[in-house]
C-alpha cells in the first residue's frame, strides 16, 4: 500500500578505547593568504589541541603532530598530499575513497596547512582505547531472548540461525580463542562419491573455523590478543561456549558463557596494540579496508568496541564520516556509548557519550547491569554506562541498551591456562567406505578453554552486533536503517524508570539519554526481520515491509515472554530512520513537520509511559491498550480508539486536541531525537529543549580520570578519581 502522503519525520537517541580523532566543521579558505589571517577561519579547519599547538610553536624547533587531513570537497587526497609535501610534511598514509591522509607535520606549518585550498579539516590521530571492566559469569543469551533463537547442538546450528556465514568485523585487540572450538562453526558437506563420481555421495556434518581473517593496523606486526578485550567481545557476538557447555553438563547449575550469534564468522581486524591503545588513523585505515573487503568476507556488521573524547562535530570528524562510508556501503555499525556515565562522588553525569559512538549513523549501545538474574524486571542500566546528549551537537544517545555488567565470555589465549588447539578425528567409513561414497572423514574441535567476566559498555555493543547478525541471516534484504529500526522499535523500555517517571523523578528525556529506545529483545527483532518482505532493499517510499496478507506488527506475538515476563508491544517508537511502525511498517520518505519541511534521519517517540500490563499512556491521558499498536494510523482524542486501518501520515492527534492531517502535532506529545536539522541552520530537538537538565553537568571530557580497566574488572564499583564539569563558553557545549 501507497502513503497518501509523506510521513513526518524527526531524529532521536561498550566498553570503548581511548580518545579518538575529533571531529570539524566543512569549510574551505577563499585563499590562503585569508586563511591564515583569518583565527576564525582557522579554528573552523583545525581541531582546538592542534590550534594551541601551532599558535605556541617555536620556529626551528623540529616538533610534529601526527595528523588525519581531510581533502576539501572536490579535491582528491594526491592533492592534500602534495599541499602537505610542500610543507615538509611526510604522507604516512592516503584513504582515497574516504578523502583522507594521515601524516607527520611540522607544528610550525599546521596553520599554514589549514589555510590551504586543497584541505578541508585538519585533525589531531588521538589515541583510542577499549571501554570494559572484569568478573566471571554470564547470562546474556537468556537476558536478551537469544537463547530462544538459537538452535541447540552442533547439527541443529549447521541447519542455520546462528548467524551463519554473516561476517562479523571486530574492531579491537585481536582474537586469540583460548581453544579450537570457541570460533568453530558447523556445517552440512557432502562427499565426493564413488571414485569421485557424486554418485551414492553421502552428507556429514563438518567443522570450519569461523575467524576467517586476522590483519593488523597497530604496526606490531601481530594478530593475536595480548590484551584481553577483543577476543571477550568477539566471545560476547559469536563465541560457542562449548568449553563452559561441556563443564555444566556434568556439574548441574555451572553458568555457560555461549555468545549471541553462535555460527557467524568473525573478522579479526587488530585496531589496539597489546596495551589495549591506538590511534585514530589505525581505526579509519582498518575500516576502509573492511569497507573494500565487505564481499569478500560477505561482511554485514561492525562492531568497535573503543572510543575517544570528541573534540569536534560528528560532521567532520574522520572516524565518524569513515563510518558513515560503511553504513552506505550496507554495513551495520555497533559501538559501545563508552564508561563516562558518572563523577567521582558517584553522580550521574551527561554528555560522556565518546566517539565515534556520537555518530548519528551508527547503533550506540549503553550498558545494562541484569542484577545477575535472567528477568528483565530488576534491569538498571549501569551506572558507568555513558549518557547523552552528545558534545559539540547535542544528539541524544543512546540508541538502546543490552546487559554489559559482569558478562562471561571467552578468555584470550594469552592468558588461559589450559589454552590448546587440539582436534580429534571423526567420520571416513573407512577405505571401503571412502571408494563407495568418498571421503566424509572431519576434525572435531577440542573445547579445553577458560572464560573471563568482565563489565562494560564494550560488551554490550557485541551482543547487539550479533543480534544484528541473526537479524541479517534470517533475512539479508535488510538494511542498516532497517536493522536499527526493528532493534529500537522492539527493545524493552526498563521498569524501573517507568516508576521513577511516574513518581515524578525522572523526565522522559532524562529517560530517553539514559537507556535509549530500551533495552534490546534480540528474540523479538529477529521475529519482525524474519517475517519482512526478503527484497526489503528494493522498498520504495509508500511500500509496506510486512507484505504477507495475515500477518500485522501486532500479530507476531512479539509479547511472548523473555525470562518468563510478558514483553510489551509499545515502546513509544513510531519512526526511526524511513521505517513507519504503523501494522504493515510502511517505508517513509521521511517525517514531516507542520510546517512542510520534511526530516530524513533520526528517530520518533511519542511522549508518555508505558504501565507494567503493556498499556500505553500518553501524555493527554488518552491511553493504548495493550493490544494495540501505537503509531498504526490510531485516532486519539475525547476518548474515542479508532482501528488501525488509518496510516500514520493520514493524521494523529496528539496532545491539545489539534489534528494535522499530513502528521503528527509537534508538541508535548512528541519527542524528537538525534538533534532535528531543520534546514542548514535550524536546530531543534528534545536536546535542546530539556537545555535545563543538562547545562550545567556535562563532563568536561579532558578532565576524566578513569581507567579502563577499573570498569573491566570492578564494574559498578569502579569510580573516576576526578571529574569536572564543561563550562559553556567551550566550544564542546552543545548549541542549536
Amino acid at each position: 500500500m501507497r502513503l497518501r502522503n509523506r510521513f513526518l519525520t524527526a531524529l532521536a537517541t561498550l566498553s570503548l578505547l581511548s580518545p579518538l580523532a575529533a571531529c570539524a566543521f566543512k569549510a574551505s579558505a577563499k585563499s590562503p593568504q585569508r586563511a591564515a589571517q583569518s583565527p576564525r577561519g582557522e579554528l573552523r579547519k583545525m581541531t582546538a589541541d592542534l590550534l594551541a599547538r601551532a599558535s605556541n610553536a617555536r620556529r626551528g624547533s623540529g616538533e610534529t603532530a601526527r595528523v588525519i587531513v581531510r581533502a576539501a570537497e572536490g579535491r582528491t587526497a594526491d592533492a592534500a598530499a602534495s599541499a602537505l609535501g610542500a610543507l615538509g610534511a611526510r604522507a604516512s598514509d592516503k584513504l582515497d575513497s574516504l578523502g583522507l591522509v594521515v601524516a607527520d607535520v611540522p607544528v610550525e606549518k599546521l596553520s599554514e596547512l589549514a589555510a590551504r585550498d586543497e584541505v578541508s579539516w585538519v585533525s589531531s590521530d588521538q589515541l583510542v582505547r577499549p571501554t570494559a571492566t572484569l568478573d566471571n559469569t554470564s547470562h546474556h543469551e537468556v537476558a536478551t531472548g537469544a537463547s530462544r533463537l538459537l538452535p541447540v547442538g552442533n547439527e541443529a546450528l549447521a541447519n542455520g540461525g546462528g548467524g551463519n556465514k554473516v561476517g562479523i568485523a571486530v574492531l579491537d585487540s585481536g582474537i586469540s580463542p583460548p581453544d579450537a572450538a570457541e570460533f568453530a562453526g558447523y556445517e552440512w558437506r557432502y562427499s565426493s562419491g564413488t571414485l569421485g563420481t557424486g554418485l551414492l555421495s553421502q552428507k556429514y556434518l563438518a567443522s570450519y573455523p569461523r575467524v576467517l581473517k586476522h590483519i593488523d593496523f597497530t604496526g606490531e606486526g601481530r594478530t593475536d590478543d595480548a590484551y584481553g578485550h577483543g577476543t571477550h567481545t568477539a566471545g560476547v557476538a559469536a563465541g560457542s561456549g562449548q568449553a563452559s557447555e561441556d563443564y555444566a553438563a556434568s556439574n548441574a547449575g555451572a553458568r555457560t558463557y555461549g555468545g549471541i550469534a553462535t555460527n557467524a564468522n568473525l573478522i579479526n581486524v587488530r585496531v589496539l596494540d597489546s596495551y589495549g591503545a591506538g590511534h585514530v588513523s589505525n581505526v579509519v585505515k582498518a575500516v576502509d579496508w573492511v569497507i573494500k573487503n565487505k564481499k569478500t568476507y560477505n561482511v554485514r556488521v561492525m562492531n568497535l568496541s573503543l572510543g575517544a573524547p570528541p573534540a569536534q562535530s560528528y560532521k567532520t570528524d574522520p572516524l565518524c564520516q569513515a563510518l558513515g562510508r560503511a553504513v552506505d556501503a550496507g554495513i551495520v555499525v555497533v559501538v559501545a556509548a563508552g564508561n563516562w556515565g558518572k563523577d567521582a562522588d558517584g553522580r550521574t553525569i551527561y554528555g560522556g557519550i565518546l566517539s565515534p559512538a556520537n555518530s548519528p549513523r551508527v547503533i550506540t549501545v549503553g550498558a545494562v547491569n541484569t542484577q545477575q538474574t535472567a528477568a528483565r524486571s530488576d534491569d538498571l542500566v549501569a551506572t558507568y554506562s555513558s549518557r547523552g546528549p552528545t558534545l559539540v551537537d547535542g544528539v541524544m544517545k543512546p540508541e538502546l541498551v543490552a546487559p554489559g555488567n559482569k558478562l562471561g565470555a571467552a578468555e584470550t589465549a594469552a592468558t588461559s591456562p589450559t589454552t590448546s588447539s587440539s582436534y580429534t578425528s571423526s567420520g571416513g567409513g573407512g577405505l571401503l567406505g571412502t571408494v563407495v561414497s568418498g571421503d566424509t572423514s572431519t576434525n572435531k574441535p577440542v573445547a579445553t578453554g577458560t572464560y573471563r567476566v568482565m563489565s562494560g559498555t564494550s560488551f554490550a555493543a557485541p551482543a547487539v552486533a550479533g543480534a544484528a547478525a541473526l537479524m541479517l541471516e534470517a533475512n539479508p534484504s535488510l538494511t542498516p536503517s532497517m536493522v536499527k529500526a526493528l532493534l529500537m522499535r522492539t527493545a524493552q523500555r526498563l521498569p524501573a524508570y517507568e516508576q521513577l517517571m511516574d513518581e515524578g523523578k525522572m523526565s522522559p528525556f532524562e529517560r530517553v539519554i539514559t537507556e535509549g529506545a530500551g533495552e534490546m529483545n534480540a528474540w523479538a527483532a529477529v521475529t519482525v526481520a524474519r517475517a519482512v518482505r526478503k527484497d526489503a532493499n528494493r522498498a520504495e517510499p509508500g511500500d509496506n515491509l510486512l507484505t504477507s496478507k495475515n500477518t500485522t506488527y501486532s500479530s507476531l506475538g512479539l509479547t511472548s515472554p523473555v525470562a518468563g515476563e510478558p514483553m510489551p508491544l509499545n515502546n513509544g517508537v513510531i519512526w526511526v530512520e524511513g521505517v513507519a511502525f504503523n501494522e504493515r511498517l510502511t517505508l517513509t520518505q521521511g517525517f514531516r513537520l507542520p510546517d512542510g519541511r520534511t526530516l530524513k534521519d533520526g528517530w520518533v517517540m511519542a511522549g508518555g509511559r508505558l504501565l507494567t500490563d503493556g498499556t500505553y499512556i500518553l501524555p493527554t491521558g488518552h491511553t493504548v491498550g495493550a493490544n494495540y499498536i501505537l503509531g498504526s494510523g490510531i485516532l486519539l482524542g475525547d476518548g474515542i480508539l479508532l482501528g488501525d486501518g488509518i496510516l500514520l501520515g493520514d493524521g494523529i492527534l496528539l496532545g491539545d486536541g489539534i489534528l494535522l492531517g499530513d502528521g503528527i502535532l509537534l508538541g508535548d506529545g512528541i519527542l524528537l531525537g538525534d538533534g532535528i536539522l531543520l534546514g542548514d541552520s535550524l536546530r531543534a530537538s528534545a536536546t535542546f529543549a530539556n537545555e535545563a537538565v543538562w547545562a550545567s553537568n556535562l563532563i568536561e571530557p579532558t578532565s576524566m580520570r578513569l581507567k579502563q580497566e577499573e570498569v573491566l574488572l570492578q564494574g559498578e564499583a569502579a569510580l573516576p578519581t576526578s571529574v569536572s564539569r564543561l563550562n559553556a563558553s567551550s566550544p564542546l557545549y552543545p548549541r542549536r
